[in-house]
């Protein structure tokens, strides 16, 4: 059997560990709910994603991070890359390398501080001090202490000398506060004689966060993405957009009415605490600040959300999901051979409708994994409710090593932490091992 590829951190935190990447996916970023938890102040909150291809493969995808995900030195855009064995992957200030990394790979050693206090290879200069007949031969650390007996009291005395006259101080004010977002709008809106593409988000620091985009030359409408911000998406927002930054640009940017008739629009509104600023950039090229400000905005949002493949043309999200949806087809098939495939084709056919969810009209590929998806949901109810039936019956008659092993098959079955069954399944694991562990088994 082929080895399963893996992800070996090397360099910070994580140095040293290994991820496999199993079926599904394998999401990397600065958030805690991410499969791979970075503290890395470099990354983004979701910052890429990582999925199995064939046996041995592994494709990363950067999703729409602020600093990018590098490949061997080259940034990889929005397009997803197949890695092979030895490649080096640079996210933020972390390095990772698929498999065992090559004799040459980067990484961060640890630093060595030289305090001298070892014997040097490199002979002393003519004159200097310990080529006397004194000197010679003396232990390092002795002729450091010579060094040191001579230099103090002439430190000493220049610092008497040039010590400046003490003068009283004067108290400094405390600069006021600075102040912090409460609301933004932004939109962007380009239109021709093809159609019309808008991208609007909205988002209250002590509310939600909205994004709506329309597509009419491609046909593609996607219905509100809403989030309730996070105190760290709060002060994320805050960084992008800083007060100084926002109020350094101009109310306007103007620039000729191109022929044909076209317009390229974008309005910026930010509301402080203590006032607004609304910058329109209109038909011209947008200045460097504030084009970094929009990127990083919108890069926010698209992290935030998960709606990262607004970036993807119509044909490659259908072939996307037209491979997710094989892939389910294939757990679906394989359900009798593992626990865990049923969970691994719900995953699939769900990542197929989320490729999905901008593209119309629909392609074919939609109903079937919304088929897939409705029959693979309700045998995996059906099998759970059956295998927690035993699992209980083992614990209800103390049969420990039985409930055990029924409980850990219910874990397989159900691998999100996040879906409540699997959190009743490790609460009575954990009871059933304790007991085992009381009777000696184990």
């Amino acid at each position: 059997m082929a080895k399963r590829p893996e992800l070996v951190i090397l360099s910070g935190d994580l140095r040293g560990r290994r991820f496999e990447v199993g079926e599904g996916t394998l999401r990397l970023g600065r958030s805690s709910s991410n499969d791979i938890h970075v503290p890395d102040e470099e990354l983004s909150r979701n910052h890429c994603l990582f999925e199995r291809i064939g046996e041995t493969g592994i494709r990363v995808t950067d999703l729409a991070s602020a600093n990018g995900t590098v490949v061997n030195g080259e940034p990889i855009g929005s397009d997803p890359v197949d890695l092979k064995e030895g490649d080096i992957i640079e996210v933020g200030t972390t390095i990772i390398a698929v498999g065992d990394p090559k004799p040459d790979a980067p990484v961060a050693p640890a630093g060595a501080v030289d305090l001298g206090l070892g014997t040097s290879s490199v002979p002393p200069a003519a004159g200097s001090v310990g080529t006397g007949s004194g000197a010679k031969g003396r232990p390092p650390i002795l002729r450091i202490l010579w060094v040191v007996a001579v230099l103090v009291p002439i430190t000493a005395i220049v610092t008497i000398l040039l010590a400046p006259v003490e003068e009283p101080t004067v108290p400094v004010p405390v600069a006021a506060e600075t102040p912090v977002v409460r609301e933004v709008v932004y939109e962007k809106v380009r239109a021709d004689s093809a159609g019309i593409f808008r991208y609007a988000l909205t988002a209250a620091t002590d509310g939600q966060l909205v994004v709506k985009i329309d597509d009419t030359s491609n046909n593609r409408h996607m219905a509100p993405k809403t989030k309730v911000l996070s105190p760290e998406g709060v002060a994320e927002l805050n960084q992008i957009l800083n007060y100084k930054t926002v109020m350094g640009l101009d109310d306007s940017y103007s620039g000729f009415e191109p022929d044909p008739p076209a317009l390229d629009a974008l309005t910026l509104k930010v509301v402080y605490s203590t006032r607004v600023k609304t910058v329109r950039v209109v038909n011209t090229q947008e200045p460097e600040a504030f084009a970094a400000l929009r990127e990083k905005l919108e890069s926010f949002s698209k992290s935030e959300l998960g709606v990262w493949a607004i970036a993807y043309s119509r044909e490659k999200l259908i072939e996307l999901a037209e491979q997710a949806v094989r892939l389910g087809q294939s757990k679906w098939e394989d359900r009798d051979v593992n626990h865990g495939n049923l969970a691994a084709a719900i995953v699939s056919f769900e990542e197929a409708r989320f490729y999905l969810e901008t593209v119309d009209p629909k392609p074919d590929c939609m109903a079937e994994a919304n088929e897939g998806l409705t029959k693979a949901k309700a045998e995996l109810d059906k099998r759970y409710t059956d295998q927690r039936f035993l699992a209980d019956r083992a614990l209800n008659l103390s049969q420990w090593e039985t409930a055990r092993d029924e409980l850990k098959i219910l874990l397989e079955m159900v691998p999100d932490r996040k879906d409540d069954r699997n959190r009743d399944a490790r609460q009575k694991l954990v009871s059933a091992e304790n007991n085992l562990r009381k009777k000696g088994g184990k």
